[in-house]
């Protein structure tokens, strides 16, 4: 076991990112075919009322209280398209740990469509619920404490439950790594590799999303900049023939709504690949049974 540095393991993502520029925009490509079959899924599922919504801005309109309403209403659209999330997050966080964990396997780009993706869809599915059972109660905790019944009661629950939810989520951190690289789901596993790797593991996380926050802002700002040299907001929305500036700007959106989702995936991933390399050793041994020592030989 070497020795783990969490602010080595938070700017994982910088160093994949300088390593395989091209792998980026291929992953970029498979979140653009994810959200198409989603959005696909969702127009067949959904119907009129989806497509609707799509004509009317999507989620850019800032109305995800519609969107949400319109898969609360269909379990089977909800239901599709958390399991085409979750298979799409397999395969991106699949190929960003092919990528660290065994960057000798040959594919294009470190994407495959294997066991190994639909273990990790599985797991992401699995932490995904064990987040649900703290934030379901959470929220519940917190409307009844607004309503002035038992508030503080109710408020110290509610903080009591959100710090055993982030306690809890940095003992399993290392699930997804470890069921890729171990070829197995193995919450116990990732539970005995964090122990006594709390504060450490928590800093590792934190540093990762304030370096994607500042990722983040730095892409948005030089595709608001590029979009405004290119004519702006207006060339984009334009009902005209379009311009070489509106072609420029229409394009530059696009690439940013792809790459900002994943250059979130590799930011916040890679370091917990790292954390598993430093971590990881061999398996607990099994206990053996010394065996009994021989009867001294009659004299």
């Amino acid at each position: 076991m070497s020795q783990f540095s969490a602010s080595d393991a938070a700017l994982e993502g910088f160093r994949l990112v300088r390593r395989h520029p091209v792998a980026i925009l291929a992953w970029c490509g498979v979140y653009f075919l994810g959200i198409m079959a989603i959005a696909a899924v969702m127009a067949v599922v959904l119907g009129p009322t989806f497509i609707e919504f799509i004509q009317d801005g999507g989620l850019e309109s800032g109305r995800t209280d519609v969107f949400a309403e319109q898969l609360a209403n269909s379990w089977p659209a909800f239901i599709l398209v958390l399991l085409l999330a979750m298979f799409l997050f397999g395969i991106l966080t699949s190929a960003v740990y092919r990528s660290i964990l065994r960057p000798d396997e040959r594919s294009v780009a470190y994407l495959r469509i294997g066991a190994d993706e639909v273990r990790l869809a599985a797991v992401h599915m699995l932490l995904f619920l064990i987040l649900m059972a703290f934030v379901i109660p959470i929220n519940m905790l917190l409307l009844g404490a607004m309503g002035g019944i038992g508030g503080p009661v109710l408020t110290v629950a509610a903080l009591a439950l959100i710090l055993a939810m982030f306690w809890v989520g940095v003992r399993l951190c290392l699930a997804t790594p470890v069921t890729f690289a171990e070829h197995r789901i193995s919450l116990p596993r990732a539970w005995r590799l964090t122990r006594g790797r709390f504060w450490p593991l928590l800093g590792m996380a934190v540093l990762a999303v304030i370096f994607y926050v500042m990722v983040w802002l730095l892409v948005t700002f030089l595709g608001v900049v590029i979009v405004g040299l290119s004519g702006g907001a207006e060339a984009v929305a334009s009902d005209g023939p379009p311009s070489v500036g509106t072609v420029i700007a229409l394009l530059v959106s696009v690439a940013i709504q792809l790459l900002v989702p994943t250059l979130q995936v590799v930011m916040i991933f890679a370091p917990f690949a790292v954390a598993y390399q430093a971590l990881s050793g061999p398996e607990d041994p099994v206990p053996v049974t010394p065996p009994a020592s021989a009867e001294p030989a009659a004299t």
